[in-house]
């Protein structure tokens, strides 16, 4: 297979969603954080095609999320621009139309680190690691956010996230990079936006706990700790309160900067900064 050309520049790499396949794996969208804008793609058994380019209505595109034809970015903003989101309609065509309404701000002149979609598409969610903060909008049947409403985050550095079939909220806490201080919580998110904490920080002993997976099951979470160079596993039970299983799952050596699950959980991918490799391991089920 061919390199595909994104069509922009200074894809970022150092935040969780900077690129993402939707759900019938047909488009992939990417940030193009030192262009301001965003690339789509269509995928096919030949690779990938650019459909469009278009601007991210804001400065600094960190990560993008999409539920069927809706895709919000997360514009992280630069020394004379606040941070925003930023929604479109992704057509049948793999063209992207801005939706009249949907530029939100976040909660400040902040350091955003993610956005998602809960499963539903009702629900988008900001962690913003400055303020350590999570930002709840709800989106209307046309595609419009509002909000934001904000809340205070168990521990400090929101960095990565991930949200279960469940619609629980499971958030790794980087803690500024400390030595034992990351942690992991969970939350519990309704379809509505209401958000409520189910486990304050777990914490997993580690250095910067950054990116964060939750397997298909919705019942173990890995984060990769970037600092360690280790990845530590959580259970999650059905209640979205969440225990350490494994201090150190595995070891990766430093600068393991980002981590994917394939489609059915059966093995883990991280990316390695340091050695420019990516290590593919074996997820094996753990009774929690």
């Amino acid at each position: 297979m061919r390199p595909t050309v994104f069509g922009g520049a200074g894809l970022t790499g150092s935040n969780q969603g900077g690129l993402v396949l939707s759900a019938d794996a047909k488009s992939l969208l990417v940030v193009n954080a030192g262009s301001n804008d965003i690339s789509a793609f269509r995928v096919n058994h030949s690779g990938l095609t650019l459909t469009d380019k278009v601007g991210s209505k804001g400065t600094f595109p960190i990560s993008v999320t999409v539920h069927e034809n809706v895709v919000y970015v997360l514009n992280a903003g630069g020394k004379d621009a606040a941070g925003n989101i930023a929604g479109f309609h992704l057509n049948d065509d793999g063209k992207l139309s801005a939706i009249s309404g949907s530029v939100q701000p976040l909660s400040g002149k902040t350091a955003p680190a993610q956005i998602s979609f809960n499963p539903t598409g009702s629900v988008l969610v900001v962690a913003e690691k400055s303020t350590s903060l999570i930002d709840i909008y709800t989106v209307d049947s046309n595609g419009v956010a509002t909000g934001p409403t904000t809340h205070a985050l168990s521990g400090t550095t929101p960095f990565g996230f991930a949200i279960d079939k469940k619609g629980q909220l499971i958030v790794s806490e980087a803690a500024g990079g400390s030595s034992g201080t990351s942690a992991v919580s969970s939350y519990s998110l309704s379809n509505t936006g209401d958000l409520s904490t189910v486990s304050n920080s777990v914490p997993d002993t580690q250095m910067a706990a950054c990116w964060l997976v939750v397997t298909g099951n919705s019942r173990f979470a890995y984060t990769a700790n970037a600092h360690s160079g280790t990845i530590s596993s959580y259970s999650i039970a059905s209640s979205g309160e969440i225990t350490l299983l494994q201090v150190v799952a595995a070891n990766t050596g430093a600068g393991n900067l980002d981590i994917a699950l394939t489609g059915s959980s059966g093995f883990l991918y991280n990316f390695i900064n340091a050695s420019h490799t990516i290590e593919g391991l074996a997820y094996i089920p753990t009774e929690a």
